[in-house]
C-alpha cells in the first residue's frame, strides 16, 4: 500500500499534538511540517511528532495527501495566495479556526478546483488536562467541521475518519452557525479578559493591586492565544462579536442594577441560577457527553474508508463519483 503524507503547517500545541495523533493512527502516515519559528519546528522533531521538517513551505506541501493548516486567519490569508499552484492534486486541504467564514472566503479565493478543503476547530476545554503538546489532546474531544458548498462529500468523509484517528468526536455545522456560536462562547470570552486586564493594568492601583491578583484574576483575564492569532480571529468575527457584546453590555447593567438597589436576595438567586448553569456545563464538557452520536459510514470501517479515499483519488470537487467508480479497497 502506498504511503501516505500529511503536512502540518503550524506547529503549535495543536499542530504538535495532531502529529503525535498520526503517528499512533492505524493508517501510515508520512509527517511532515512546517512553522515560521524554527524552534517550533526543532520541538516538533525532538518529540517526534514529524518524520521532517522543511522550512520552505512549499516543500512541505507539494507531497502531501493531506495538510492541515493550523495558523492564525492573518497567515492563512498571507500563504494561501501563495500555494495555489503548490498542492499536489486530488489533495485535501484541512483549515484549523475559529472564524470559519473567512477561512471560507480564502478558500473560494485561492484554492485550485482539485483541491478539496473542510474547515475544522478542536474544542479543547483543558477540563481533564493542561492544552499542551501531547498525542492524547484530541481524545474525547468534539470537533467542529464544517464543508464548503462545493466540498465533494467523499472529502468530507475522509476529515470525518481522520478526526476519528485523532480519538475526537466530528461535530457537523455549516460556517456562519458555527462563528455565530463561537462568538459567545469564545471570541466574546476573550474580549472581556482583554478588557479586564487592560482596565487593572491601566488602573491607578495597579502597582499594589498586582500583588493581591491570584487564582481568580488569572483565569479571567487568560486569553489563551497570542496577540497576532487573537486580533485576527476578533476581526474576522466581528459582527457577531459586536452583537455579544451588545448582549454582555445589558447584562453588566443587570448586575449594576441589583448592586445599586443593595437587593442581596435577588442578586443570591441570580448568583445560584449562574452557579448551577456553570456546574452543569462543567460536568458535560468534563465528560463530553452531549447526548449526540455520530456514525462514519454504514458498512465501512473509518480506516478503510481513508485509504480509498486517498488512493482512490477521490479528492476533487468537481463531481461525486458514482457507486460503480467506487476504487476497490487496497490489499
Amino acid at each position: 500500500m502506498a504511503e501516505l503524507t500529511a503536512c502540518l503547517i503550524g506547529l503549535g500545541e495543536t499542530g504538535i499534538s495532531l502529529g503525535l495523533a498520526l503517528k499512533q493512527a492505524k493508517v501510515p502516515f508520512r509527517v511532515v511540517g512546517h512553522d515560521k519559528d524554527r524552534g517550533r519546528m526543532g520541538l516538533a522533531q525532538s518529540l517526534k511528532a514529524v518524520d521532517k521538517t522543511h522550512w520552505n513551505v512549499h516543500r512541505a506541501v507539494e507531497e502531501a495527501d493531506l495538510i492541515v493548516m493550523g495558523i492564525p486567519l492573518s497567515e492563512m490569508a498571507e500563504l494561501m495566495p501563495l500555494l495555489t499552484e503548490t498542492y499536489k492534486p486530488e489533495s485535501l486541504l484541512l483549515l484549523l479556526t475559529s472564524a470559519m467564514q473567512s477561512a471560507l472566503t480564502l478558500t473560494r479565493d485561492h484554492l485550485p478546483d482539485n483541491v478539496s478543503y473542510v474547515l475544522g476547530h478542536p474544542i479543547l476545554t483543558g477540563i481533564n488536562a493542561p492544552i499542551t503538546e501531547r498525542e492524547d489532546l484530541f481524545q474525547e474531544v468534539l470537533f467542529c467541521l464544517a464543508p464548503g458548498p462545493d466540498t465533494a462529500e467523499d472529502a468530507l468523509r475522509v476529515a470525518h475518519n481522520l478526526i476519528e484517528h485523532l480519538g475526537a468526536k466530528p461535530h457537523y455545522l455549516d460556517a456562519a452557525e458555527h462563528d455565530g456560536l463561537i462568538a459567545g462562547v469564545e471570541h466574546t470570552a476573550h474580549v472581556l479578559a482583554g478588557a479586564y486586564m487592560h482596565a487593572a493594568a491601566e488602573g491607578a492601583g495597579w502597582h499594589d493591586a498586582r500583588k493581591l491578583a491570584g487564582r481568580i484574576f488569572y483565569h479571567a483575564t487568560d486569553l489563551t492565544r497570542g496577540p497576532e492569532q487573537l486580533s485576527s480571529s476578533l476581526m474576522a468575527n466581528r459582527e457577531y462579536i459586536l452583537t455579544w457584546l451588545d448582549i454582555m453590555q445589558r447584562e453588566l447593567a443587570d448586575w449594576r442594577q441589583l448592586l445599586e438597589a443593595e437587593d442581596q436576595e435577588a442578586l443570591s438567586a441570580l448568583a445560584t441560577e449562574v452557579h448551577t448553569a456553570r456546574m452543569e456545563w462543567e460536568k458535560a464538557a468534563a465528560l463530553q457527553e452531549w447526548g449526540e452520536t455520530i456514525q462514519a459510514g454504514e458498512g465501512q470501517t473509518s480506516g478503510s474508508i481513508m485509504r480509498q479515499m486517498f488512493l482512490g483519488n477521490f479528492m476533487s470537487r468537481r463531481r461525486l463519483p458514482r457507486s460503480d467508480e467506487d476504487p476497490p479497497s487496497p490489499s
